[in-house]
């Protein structure tokens, strides 16, 4: 098994006891129950646990490389995409959105919604309904969240994209509406963007950040009218 050292991967004596050894070496291992189940959790009469342990490999961080879907369980595949999800989180409170997008993207191919993703090829994989409403409801997040990081990156196009994606698992999402609203503004069509940031704006009626948005494209496109009628008067005129 491959895992981060500091990671809080695998108990706290494997971490101690991998710290200390040399790439290649076997080493018989006695961890005492705390530092397998933690204290919290270690009833009276529970005896140490015995482990052998061989280090094949060392790498530096930055050489980890990342797991792949298809060699892991959907257990396994919805923990890891969580913990990306929540790196997202972190990345993206710190102002660091480029990280906070990669977390993100990182998370979504992990639950197979990556761009280029197959789903025929997913659905033997989320065999139950708790594990399909589960991978539905982190992919959500991870779109929506996604897209955030897209309009801070001014990668309309992409925003737009995430929101729609957003929109496929969960077609009444005010925000997924509303942010992908801001992505079609950003990315010049203003017309789309009211059609989203109207829907929106039933949705929640008396969200103000909605209705101040919606306000302002439509004031936008009576000005880009406006330009147009102008325009066309002084050619006319000629």
């Amino acid at each position: 098994m491959s895992f981060a050292l500091g990671a809080g991967e695998v108990i706290a004596g494997w971490e101690r006891a991998l710290a200390s050894m040399k790439q290649g070496e076997l080493a018989a291992l006695e961890v005492p129950p705390e530092m397998a189940y933690g204290e919290a959790e270690v009833a009276g009469g529970v005896g140490p646990l015995r482990f052998e342990l061989e280090l094949l490999e060392v790498l530096p961080a930055a050489e980890v490389p990342f797991p792949v879907k298809e060699d892991m369980s959907a257990e396994e595949r919805l923990l890891q995409a969580a913990k990306e999800k929540e790196e997202g989180n972190v990345h993206f409170k710190a102002g660091s959105f480029q990280e906070a997008k990669e977390a993100y993207l990182n998370a979504l191919y992990l639950l197979g919604f990556e761009a280029d993703c197959d789903q025929r090829s997913e659905e033997g994989v989320w065999l139950d309904a708790f594990r399909r409403e589960t991978r539905q409801k982190v992919a959500l997040a991870c779109q929506l969240n996604l897209c955030q990081c897209l309009l801070k990156l001014e990668e309309y196009l992409a925003a737009v994209q995430s929101a729609s994606a957003a929109l496929e698992l969960d077609g009444a999402n005010s925000k997924a509406l509303y942010r992908r609203g801001l992505a079609q503004l950003g990315a010049g069509e203003a017309k789309l963007a009211r059609s989203d940031l109207a829907a929106a704006a039933r949705l929640e009626p008396r969200n103000a950040e909605i209705r101040r948005s919606l306000e302002s494209c439509q004031q936008r496109l009576a000005g880009e009218k406006t330009a147009t009628k102008e325009a066309l008067g002084g050619f006319l005129s000629r």
